[in-house]
């Protein structure tokens, strides 16, 4: 199975935790024709999409003709499977009712919205340009437009957040539809606009009752908790990015996108211009030892409720003394809810065996 990920850089404005690439949209016809040429060559001899993820930055400020022609080139160059799944990232500002209907007749199944937050005071802490009332508006023209898949992107810990705005915002926002909700804890990256300002993380207490609110609300709006992050109604798991969780093959275009191909890892230097110039090349190819990809099956599988067999697990490893944060099912371990929420230590754990 192949998936494909399109990586559009560009941003109006670059939010103030944000660590990854991104530009201010310019050569947008330029960056579109670069990655048309790059959909052709690499879509020569390869198997048909199992899923196709336009991301960013901000994929609508390429404008609703460009993102159509990416669509399009992907299906007469790759091909699309069947039932497959082909998603878009929006974000609230650049929703428009016209860019849905172009995006559904395009035949793009599942939306993901960058809401972020449901409180401006801390839309604002964080540099998101998008108020809470165009986040809902957004979201109520989606669900108008008859799109049934849609996923909301959601932080905690951010500045001034508390157990009471967090609740606020869980309650408004699961009342809407969704079939998926991604939720990350506030990273404070070193050079980031929060970092230099001497931003702390949240205390540790709090952000653990945000967490556990997090789960308890999602659960009861039916989302199961089915990797670290994600939460999924039944049917509903991201199809694309458990390609990555679980090691089939997946090609990422655009600057700063990674590709995992026939067990070698490929990353494309982070500069918008020099993709332009150079958009058929795979970069800084490293072949994945045997030792590596045990590793990456165990740190990925746990990730998931798909968990990973006990073969692949030290045999010195103590299952008793993680028995609080796991669970067994069948012949695999599997984190529980309290092992999701202390993954790294226990991975790590793990992987030191």
């Amino acid at each position: 199975m192949l998936s494909l990920y399109l990586h559009i850089p560009y941003c109006k404005q670059k939010c103030r935790y944000c660590a990854f690439h991104s530009a201010f949209p310019c050569k947008i016809e330029e960056y579109t024709a670069a990655m048309e040429q790059a959909i052709a060559h690499f879509g020569k001899e390869a198997e048909p999409l199992a899923t196709l993820y336009l991301g960013g930055g901000t994929p609508a400020m390429l404008g609703e003709q460009n993102l159509k022609r990416l669509i399009f080139a992907a299906k007469a160059h790759f091909g699309f499977r069947e039932n497959m799944e082909m998603t878009v990232e929006l974000n609230p500002e650049s929703t428009t009712p016209s860019l849905l209907k172009a995006l559904r007749e395009s035949g793009v199944n599942r939306l993901s919205l960058g809401i972020q937050s449901l409180q401006d005071e801390e839309l604002s802490a964080i540099g998101r340009i998008h108020t809470k009332a165009q986040a809902t508006a957004a979201l109520s023209m989606i669900f108008e437009e008859g799109f049934t898949n849609v996923s909301a992107d959601l932080m905690y810990g951010l500045p001034a957040q508390t157990l009471e705005s967090f609740g606020q915002t869980l309650h408004e926002l699961l009342s809407f539809p969704l079939t998926h909700l991604s939720a990350y804890s506030l990273q404070i990256e070193e050079g980031t606009p929060l970092y230099e300002e001497g931003c702390r993380p949240m205390e540790e207490d709090l952000e653990e009752q945000l967490h556990d609110l997090l789960c308890q609300k999602a659960r009861e709006a039916g989302l199961i908790h089915y990797e670290i992050s994600n939460f999924g109604k039944e049917g509903f798991f991201s199809k694309h990015n458990m390609a990555y969780w679980r090691r089939t093959d997946y090609l990422g275009l655009g600057p700063s996108a990674h590709s995992f191909l026939k067990g070698v890892r490929y990353a494309t230097p982070a500069d918008t211009m020099a993709f332009i110039k150079d958009p058929l090349s795979l970069h800084q190819p490293r072949q994945i030892s045997d030792a590596e990809a045990l590793e990456e099956q165990i740190l990925l599988g746990l990730r998931t409720i798909e968990g990973v067999p006990l073969s692949l697990l030290p045999k010195e490893l103590n299952l008793a003394r993680l028995q609080p944060f796991t669970a067994l099912c069948g012949d695999r371990l599997i984190l529980n809810e309290k092992g999701f929420r202390l993954s790294n230590y226990i991975i790590g754990e793990i992987l030191s065996k």
